[in-house]
């Protein structure tokens, strides 16, 4: 039986990614600079009240991190040698994520993931064998947003 996802990597129709037909690592990270601003229709009155709420800018951070883990993209800013030694390692480039220049469209190796860590704002990169192959910073907060990706020690040139 074929699959409709391309993390089925044996074909066999039993993606873990997968619930149903909706594959959990197409999905996307939210621009929340972007939901803010429509969502306050250019002004700061959502900002405003998201920054009046007790708790909603460290919710944002965790939000921002779940959908972190369970995308296929990775930050557009990479370091000096980030792209060059990831696709030598099998991951594969697509354009910036719609509506999102921050994050680039990936398609990961089998077996890799993103894992969130003990902070919201940091994840690691993990190849099929658990080792770190480089951190992710994201602050998801929609007034200072920012991504970038620090490949490890041991997979740099």
């Amino acid at each position: 039986m074929s699959s409709h996802c391309p993390h089925d990597t044996d074909g066999d129709g039993d993606c873990h990614l997968c619930v149903g037909s909706t594959c959990l690592m197409t999905r996307k990270i939210t621009n929340t600079t972007d939901e803010v601003r429509r969502a306050g229709r250019g002004t700061s009155l959502a900002a405003a009240c998201m920054l009046a709420t007790p708790g909603s800018i460290e919710a944002s951070e965790r939000k921002g991190q779940e959908e972190l883990t369970q995308s296929q993209q990775l930050p557009t800013k990479l370091g000096q040698h980030g792209r060059r030694v990831l696709e030598k390692l099998g991951v594969k480039f697509g354009s910036y994520s719609k509506g999102d220049q921050l994050f680039t469209d990936v398609t990961l190796p089998a077996g890799w993931k993103i894992e969130a860590t003990d902070h919201s704002m940091w994840s690691k990169l993990l190849d099929d064998k658990g080792r770190e192959v480089g951190s992710i910073f994201y602050k998801a907060a929609f007034y200072d947003r920012d991504a970038f990706f620090d490949l490890s020690k041991e997979f740099q040139p």
